[in-house]
C-alpha cells in the first residue's frame, strides 16, 4: 500500500521522537496510526532497523533488514551511528521522547537519559506477557532492565486494563501507568450488500488460535460446516494450517499477506470474524486486539474468546460472543448461531461499528495522545490547561489510570 502521508497539520513546533527498534512491521498498523495521525506534535521515527517494506518509513534508522545488519543491530552501535542518536535526541525541538514496546523502552532509555528528555513507553501484550515469563538470555535481560525503566519512565501506557494490571504485577509503581486505547481511522460504513462467510486476519502464531478456529467449523453441522472460510495473513505456523484445513475438509482459502484496502474488501464479502486469540505456550497473549476493532469497523459480529485484552474490544452479547478460553466446542456454537442468523449478526455488526467509533475513532485517541505529550513536555494544552504533571491525573473519556 502506499506509504500513509505523514504531514501534519499546521507547523508544530513540537516534535516527539518516537523510537521502534524496527521500523515498522506489516502488523503493527496501530503504531502507524499513531505517528501518522499527530496534528499537534511532529514526529521524529528513529530506531535500529528498517524492515524490508516498512508501514512507515522512518527518518532514521541505521541498519535493513539484511542479514548482516540484522547482525549489526545487534551489536553496540558504531561511532557514528551514536553521533547520530545524540543529535536526534538531543534537538531542542523533541520535547517528549515515545517508545513503542517495553522492550523498546529499554533500547531508547539511555539516549533520553542523555538528552535530559521525557520518556514514554507505550506497552502492547508481548512486553508484559511473555516477556515476563520467557527463560531465554533475551527476556531475562529485559526483565532485569524493567525497575531501571519504571524508574526512569516518565508515563507508562497500555492499551487495555488488562495489560495495565499485568505492568503493576512486574512492578511498576502505579501512579505513573496510564491507560489509553489507541485509535484506528474509522472510515465510511460498509455498504448494505449480501455478507457470507467466515474470515480470520492476522498472523499465523500461536497466539491468535487459528487451530481452534478451524476446528470450530469443521464441528458445525450442516450445511453450516460447509462455510467458507477465509484467512488473511502469514507466519510459521501457515503450512500447518494449510494441512489442518485439508485433513478437515474445510473450504478454506490463505490469501497470504493483503495490503490494508485488500483486507477491507475480503472484510467486508464476509458474515462474521472469528479470532479466538488464547494464551501461547511462551505466555504470548492479546493485549487488547486491534483486528477487532477493524472488523466491527467493517460491520462484523466478532466470535472470540474471553482472553487478555479482547473483551475490552468486544462486548459479549452486543458486538460478538466470546466463548471460555479454550473452549472450542463454545466457540463453534459461537459461530453456528451467527451464521444460521445472519439478520442477528448484522445487528450486531451494526451495533460493533458504533461502539468502535465512539471508542477507538483515531482523531479523538491522536487528541488524547497529544494532550499527553503536552503534560510531559509542560505546554499548555488548547483547552488552557497545561504545566507539567504526573499522570495520576484525573483521566480523559476514553482514558483512565491504573
Amino acid at each position: 500500500m502506499p506509504e500513509p502521508d505523514r504531514t501534519p497539520g499546521g507547523s508544530p513546533d513540537a516534535a516527539v521522537l518516537a523510537w521502534r527498534d524496527y521500523w515498522l512491521a506489516p502488523s503493527e498498523t496501530f503504531i502507524r496510526d499513531q505517528v501518522t495521525g499527530l496534528t499537534r506534535w511532529r514526529p521524529v521515527l528513529v530506531g535500529r532497523r528498517t524492515f524490508d517494506k516498512p508501514l512507515v518509513t522512518p527518518d532514521y534508522a541505521p541498519w535493513t533488514d539484511r542479514w548482516s545488519h540484522r547482525v549489526a543491530s545487534r551489536l553496540p552501535s558504531p561511532p557514528g551511528v551514536r553521533r547520530r542518536y545524540r543529535r536526534l535526541f538531543g534537538d531542542p525541538a523533541v520535547e517528549v521522547v515515545h517508545a513503542h514496546f517495553g522492550t523498546d523502552g529499554v533500547s531508547a532509555l539511555p539516549w533520553a537519559d542523555a538528552a535530559g528528555k521525557p520518556l514514554v513507553v507505550s506497552f502492547y501484550g508481548m512486553d508484559v506477557t511473555s516477556m515476563a515469563v520467557r527463560r531465554d538470555a533475551a527476556a531475562v535481560r529485559y526483565r532485569r532492565a524493567l525497575p531501571r525503566l519504571f524508574d526512569r519512565a516518565h508515563t507508562l501506557l497500555t492499551v487495555s486494563d488488562f495489560l495495565a494490571g499485568r505492568l503493576v504485577d512486574l512492578g511498576a509503581p502505579q501512579y505513573k501507568i496510564r491507560m489509553q486505547y489507541p485509535g484506528t481511522v474509522v472510515g465510511e460504513p460498509a455498504p448494505d450488500g449480501e455478507r457470507s462467510g467466515v474470515v480470520f486476519v492476522g498472523r499465523f502464531v500461536d497466539k491468535k488460535g487459528v487451530p481452534d478456529l478451524l476446528a470450530a467449523v469443521a464441528m458445525l453441522p450442516e450445511p453450516l460446516r460447509s462455510v467458507p472460510v477465509t484467512l488473511v495473513g502469514y507466519g510459521p505456523l501457515e503450512d500447518e494450517l494449510r494441512r489442518t484445513a485439508q485433513r478437515l475438509g474445510l473450504d478454506a482459502t490463505f490469501t497470504g499477506r493483503l495490503p490494508s484496502p485488500r483486507i477491507a474488501e475480503v472484510l467486508r464479502r464476509n458474515l462474521v470474524f472469528c479470532g479466538p486469540s488464547r494464551v501461547a505456550p511462551d505466555g504470548d497473549a492479546e493485549g487488547l486486539g486491534m483486528v477487532f476493532v477493524e472488523a466491527a469497523l467493517a460491520g462484523l459480529p466478532v466470535v472470540s474468546y474471553r482472553h487478555g485484552g479482547v473483551p475490552e474490544a468486544v462486548a459479549d452479547g452486543r458486538t460478538g460472543l466470546l466463548a471460555p478460553e479454550g473452549d472450542v466446542a463454545a466457540l463453534s456454537r459461537h459461530l453456528g448461531a451467527l451464521l444460521a442468523d445472519p439478520d442477528a449478526a448484522r445487528a450486531m455488526g451494526r451495533a460493533g461499528r458504533a461502539r468502535a467509533v465512539a471508542t477507538f475513532e483515531l482523531g479523538d485517541r491522536t487528541r488524547v495522545l497529544e494532550d499527553l505529550y503536552d503534560e510531559v513536555a509542560g505546554r499548555p494544552r488548547p483547552d488552557g490547561r497545561g504545566g507539567r504533571t504526573t499522570t495520576a491525573t484525573l483521566p480523559h473519556a476514553g482514558e483512565r489510570t491504573a
